[in-house]
């Protein structure tokens, strides 16, 4: 059964995570507490797969800030002029989503001092390599969430050959393989099933919590969203987000 198959193999990836990660884990969850001790915030960027998961959850962070560069990651050519302009997209997409990224950056409230989380699978994409260069520049602290042997099997397209495994202060690697998807199919040309939403949520929330406990045993109170379908749950976000913008944590 391929449910099975499915679930064998996260499984697997999960496992992988648990005995490997821990320790890159707890030195993100470190940065992070030590920005939140200096008066630093926190913000976490993805090239769209996971991009709303720790964002307002219940359970999750106010302090949590997106990173949006206003780029449509989706967006693609019609059908009869696609070879045409992706020639051409390959030549200049790369160059543009640098510029883009450094423009974004320079103009978000990332700070000196500040942890960025950014999530690649595989590392490889131009847009995700300037956006821990920019913010590097700039002072934070950089947490990288990829695939390490995804990403060493493929070139980058960012113009100075780095990916984002060499660029990061901090690598979590998701565990996952060449191409993410795991389950190959009769009757299917290509994998199925990708294991880094799945590895991302496992890493990003225990990368969270880990945080938390180090925040909180440093007299930190880190503000925390609550389910608003729980009883007096609206007005507990309420007060929250109120003492999350006087602390700012």
């Amino acid at each position: 059964m391929s449910a099975l198959r499915w679930f064998d193999r996260c499984g697997e990836v999960l496992d992988q995570i648990r005995t490997t990660q821990l320790e890159a884990i707890a030195r993100a969850a470190t940065l992070i507490a030590d920005a939140v001790e200096q008066g630093g915030g926190l913000h976490f960027f993805d090239t769209a797969h996971c991009s709303r998961e720790p964002i307002h959850r219940a359970g999750g962070l106010y302090m949590l800030a997106p990173l949006t560069l206003g780029l449509n990651l989706d967006s693609r050519p019609a059908p009869r002029r696609a070879e045409e302009v992706e020639s051409s997209r390959r030549e200049g997409r790369a160059k543009a989503d640098e510029r883009l990224a450094q423009l974004g950056v320079e103009r978000s409230g990332l700070a000196a001092g500040d942890v960025l989380v950014c999530n690649s699978v595989s590392g490889r994409s131009a847009l995700a390599v300037e956006v821990a260069r920019a913010a590097t520049r700039m002072g934070v602290r950089v947490v990288a969430i990829t695939s390490l042997t995804y990403s060493n099997a493929v070139s980058s397209q960012h113009s100075t050959q780095k990916r984002l495994c060499e660029v990061a202060e901090v690598v979590i690697d998701n565990c996952g393989i060449v191409g993410d998807a795991v389950l190959d199919m009769e009757g299917v040309d290509t994998r199925v099933a990708p294991t880094s939403g799945v590895a991302f949520c496992f890493i990003i929330w225990a990368l969270i919590s880990e945080a938390v406990a180090r925040m909180t045993a440093r007299g930190l109170k880190p503000h925390v969203y609550r389910s608003i379908n729980l009883p007096g749950g609206a007005e507990f976000n309420a007060r929250a987000e109120a003492e999350y913008r006087e602390t700012g944590m």
